[in-house]
């Protein structure tokens, strides 16, 4: 798609939705990848610029139409949703939700919550009974052997993760961001000796040991989980490796390493 093709493209999902559409509608109805709006335009905002169109803070969606939208995609999906499921049947992104709640585990417990303080509970049963089967299942991991009780989350803020002790990184990673600085702080150990961060794909260019005296330039793409990989749209070509927090993509062509086990 030219340039002129994808502004035209553009002008049009604005007219069908009513607003300057976000990156993720752009994919869905229009199929402009976030990596041709980099490549014609550098940023999606400059793409909007050069279309007369805007997204200005104004536009921050409000609670409640995310939490419908949300709920919604569960009852289509008949479960809970993961971030990749919503961001594929939702019609917003799922990042604002992040936003909000630090981490996409947060979502339902937080929809649960607004629901019950809104009044939706008989409008949105189904979807109040898809999460209290999450909880259930998940009873196990969410409390301690002797039963206590862990204190309500508090909405207003992140949600970090395992205390680790003999890592420079206090606790583990809860986005990509955490999984590159403790890529950093673990690259000696593992085998790496970084050359370089960027911020187009892939993310870092190292080195690594594949002998004694014997090195190999490797491109590594970071991802807090190694599905994610999918979610953004990245080629296979020019990527030799997935550093991640959590390798829940079992059929990944790339070798992944996995920080959570390599701590």
């Amino acid at each position: 798609m030219t340039r002129q093709e994808m502004i035209a493209a553009i002008k049009e999902c604005a007219v069908k939705l009513g607003h300057a559409p976000s990156q993720t509608e752009l994919a869905k109805m229009a199929k402009i990848t976030p990596r041709a709006t980099q490549k014609h335009f550098g940023k999606h905002s400059w793409a909007l610029h050069e279309c007369g169109l805007e997204r200005t803070s104004n536009q921050r969606l409000e609670l409640d139409v995310l939490f419908r939208d949300w709920g919604a995609a569960a009852r289509k999906l008949k479960k809970i949703p993961s971030a990749l499921e919503y961001s594929h049947v939702a019609r917003h992104s799922e990042t604002p939700l992040r936003k909000r709640f630090g981490s996409w585990t947060q979502v339902a417990r937080s929809f649960k919550d607004y629901a019950e303080k809104h009044g939706w509970t008989e409008k949105w049963r189904d979807v109040l009974e898809m999460i209290a089967a999450e909880e259930s299942k998940r009873g196990d991991e969410e409390k301690p052997d002797d039963g206590k009780e862990w204190p309500n989350i508090l909405p207003d803020r992140p949600v970090y993760g395992t205390v680790m002790h003999t890592c420079t990184l206090a606790h583990g990673p809860m986005n990509e961001m955490g999984v590159v600085y403790l890529f950093g702080a673990l690259a000696a150990r593992l085998g790496f000796v970084v050359m370089r961060i960027q911020p187009e794909f892939p993310d870092c260019e190292a080195m690594r040991q594949v002998g004694k005296n014997r090195w190999q330039l490797v491109r590594i793409e970071f991802e807090y989980e190694s599905r994610n990989f999918i979610k953004h749209m990245h080629p296979l070509k020019g990527c030799d490796l997935i550093v991640c927090w959590k390798h829940n993509w079992p059929e990944c062509p790339l070798e992944v390493v996995e920080l959570s086990r390599a701590m």
